[in-house]
């Protein structure tokens, strides 16, 4: 740290909110391990109140000006956290038709090692890898599929809502491998040029 400007800026409200990601992750994998319908409705509540958070961080640090280096890696580390650790969950207490399969889960997981590898290995040099469109849309659709998913094993869920969490996290996993395809693909003409 070297000055108190760069201090203030870690503990932004946008920053905040990312490490609020990063803090209900526990209480949610807790409750999907109850396999217990109410407790499966609470950790639906809490994952939905934290992918909220995920647009609402971006959102407030573009319109206030509260962008940030630490939040600038943070916040892709707080969702990619957030949604691996849910996938991971989903798919090992996984029964019948709840949950996600694991194969699903072993590629998305994998996908987030690369990009934070190549994301890592730029930032010693001093440069950023940006997010995608795609790789947006990616944490978007398998943010509202898992929402789904945690909610088809609730009081009220339906099949139809695992049914449509599988579809969009599908959906998800085709985005995802054509995000990791533009990063590599980015890398590998960048160095080309230089």
């Amino acid at each position: 740290m070297k000055s108190g400007d760069e201090k203030t800026s870690v503990w932004t409200l946008p920053n905040r909110l990312s490490l609020v990601r990063i803090v209900f992750i526990p209480a949610i994998i807790y409750l999907i391990s109850r396999q217990e319908k109410l407790a499966l409705l609470l950790a639906c509540i809490l994952f939905v109140i934290a992918g909220i958070t995920d647009g609402l961080d971006g959102l407030i640090a573009r319109r206030m000006s509260m962008k940030s280096r630490f939040g600038l890696y943070l916040d892709p580390i707080a969702d990619k956290l957030l949604v691996s650790c849910v996938l991971i969950a989903l798919s090992s207490y996984r029964t019948g038709e709840f949950g996600v399969p694991l194969w699903v889960t072993l590629i998305m997981v994998s996908r987030e090692f690369l990009i934070n590898g190549l994301r890592s290995f730029y930032a010693v040099g001093g440069d950023t890898l940006y997010s995608s469109f795609a790789g947006k849309l990616k944490t978007t659709l398998q943010i509202v599929g898992i929402s789904c998913v945690l909610f088809s094993g609730s009081p009220y869920g339906a099949h139809f809502f695992q049914t449509a969490g599988l579809v969009l996290i599908y959906v998800a996993l085709f985005f995802s491998l054509y995000s990791a395809y533009r990063y590599v693909y980015g890398v590998f003409q960048a160095d080309a040029k230089r």
